[in-house]
């Protein structure tokens, strides 16, 4: 997966409204305004910067780390847009510019999964570096199950190379067990969950497990 993809991809495509779980998420968890406001939280793979600014808005002092220079360009304009402060770095998800211990929670969300399993037990384990302990991680995966898996070529081991409308992009597909054991060493796994949507006609399908840990 090269950066070309992702600075195309960030050109064109730019989401403006938060996804419906990172929502529920925040709202289930950190409910008090005042116990949340300036609790460090970084949104990692920002993208259009939706979540960033989500978090800004909620009162967490936000932080933004994405691979695209046109994503971190998105996340600031996006920002200043709202008035809302924000610190964001161009960054890959396997050496995120923190150190040890420094968040208080960490949302990969529809971003662990791209790349080979051994790309994203780094990013696992960096996401477990940074997080203070007690501190959460919300993020998801893809499973087998899902519309991306079918129109991809296997690689071995739960990688998979796109050849539908991700032409070239790999990313890892992995099962309930494995999805679980990712988390099994640094952190305490809170809650976990599976999210199937299907669109056009049921033809497609969008299918995650959804993941909420706490650091040990």
């Amino acid at each position: 997966m090269t950066r070309a993809f992702w600075e195309d991809h960030h050109a064109h495509k730019r989401a403006v409204y938060p996804d419906e779980e990172v929502v529920r998420f925040l709202a289930n968890t950190f409910p008090d305004a005042a116990a949340r406001r300036g609790l460090r939280a970084l949104d990692l793979g920002a993208g259009s910067g939706r979540h960033t600014v989500l978090l800004a808005r909620w009162g967490f002092d936000a932080y933004a780390v994405d691979y695209s220079f046109r994503a971190v360009a998105n996340t600031r304009d996006f920002l200043a847009r709202e008035g809302l402060p924000g610190h964001v770095a161009c960054s890959t998800l396997e050496a995120v510019p923190f150190r040890d211990a420094y968040l208080d929670f960490v949302l990969p969300w529809e971003c662990l999964f791209y790349g080979d399993p051994p790309a994203l037990e780094r990013a696992v384990a960096e996401v477990g570096r940074v997080l203070k302990p007690g501190g959460y991680c919300f993020t998801n995966f893809r499973s087998p199950d899902d519309k991306h898996v079918e129109e991809s070529e296997p690689l071995g081991g739960g990688a998979f190379l796109n050849r539908g409308e991700w032409e070239g992009v790999v990313f890892t597909a992995l099962d309930e067990g494995e999805t679980r054991a990712l988390f099994a060493r640094d952190f305490e796994l809170v809650w976990f969950d599976r999210y199937l949507v299907t669109r056009r006609d049921r033809k497609n399908r969008d299918a995650r497990w959804i993941v909420l840990v706490r650091k040990k």
